[in-house]
């Protein structure tokens, strides 16, 4: 029933608007226009006169005031999520975390909320999880991240010298490949990694602070594990932030091209 009644209102809809074509040149509308005002303008008055003449002129006048009342509450685009757990955390933490957040909300959401509603898929979302003011904001809509990828795959190929020169777009082609790969890394191949284990040691009988008296055999072949356990942990601590630098970097030099 409610199938039935959705293709009907977009069948009267596209009807109103005098059964546009999928697509026109810049020509090819003004000339539609010309044709829709002539042949029906009570239908042209009302899809294109009464916005501007009753709704616009209201909307522009008080938009300032949802605008105010939205960036307060639904849309806090000032806010940034860094996804971490409630606790302490150092400025280097955070500023990694904020930003890698940033990329992976976009991707999850952003992105794959314009490539689900640019796709077929959008028949399996609710008319009212689309349209009802908010809903979204109180009960999230699990998009498939998979048109994401699918959607970033597809731009990281259009660098391709086998395309039509006018539909090549080499920076959006390198854009996407880097999405991709610093999404991957953030959400799969970083949270894999994996610690060197601590190697504890006797304190030979000299107590907590054993290591630091002369009588202490550092020659003890517990503690000399510990030693290189030790040394592999550091190294591979700084590894990890040198790492995470060079993705922080790779991010930043792609920032802007983090829309839809």
């Amino acid at each position: 029933m409610l199938k039935t009644i959705k293709k009907y209102t977009r069948k009267f809809d596209s009807w109103m608007c005098y059964n546009p074509p999928g697509a026109l040149s810049s020509t090819g509308w003004r000339l539609f226009n010309e044709e829709f005002a002539k042949n029906a303008p009570v239908r042209f008055y009302i899809k294109q006169n009464f916005k501007k003449t009753f709704i616009w002129p209201i909307k522009h006048r008080y938009e300032k005031i949802s605008e105010w009342i939205r960036y307060r509450t639904s849309d806090k685009y000032h806010v940034v999520n860094t996804g971490l757990a409630p606790g302490y955390y150092g400025n280097d933490v955070i500023i990694l975390h904020a930003n890698f957040n940033i990329l992976k909300t976009f991707v999850e959401v952003e992105l794959s909320r314009f490539s689900c509603w640019s796709s077929e898929s959008d028949k399996n979302i609710s008319w009212w999880k689309k349209y009802i003011p908010f809903y979204h904001k109180f009960f999230p809509i699990k998009y498939n991240v998979e048109y994401s990828i699918k959607h970033l795959e597809w731009a990281a190929t259009l660098d391709d010298p086998a395309l039509p020169v006018h539909e090549r777009s080499d920076d959006q082609a390198h854009a996407a490949r880097e999405t991709l790969e610093l999404y991957n890394w953030w959400v799969n191949i970083r949270p894999a990694r994996k610690e060197h284990k601590y190697v504890s040691y006797s304190d030979q009988g000299l107590g907590s602070l054993g290591v630091l008296d002369d009588e202490f055999d550092r020659e003890a072949s517990d503690y000399k594990a510990h030693v290189a356990a030790s040394n592999l942990s550091t190294k591979q601590e700084a590894d990890w932030a040198a790492e995470d630098d060079q993705m922080l970097a790779r991010l930043i030099k792609i920032r802007k091209h983090l829309w839809t």
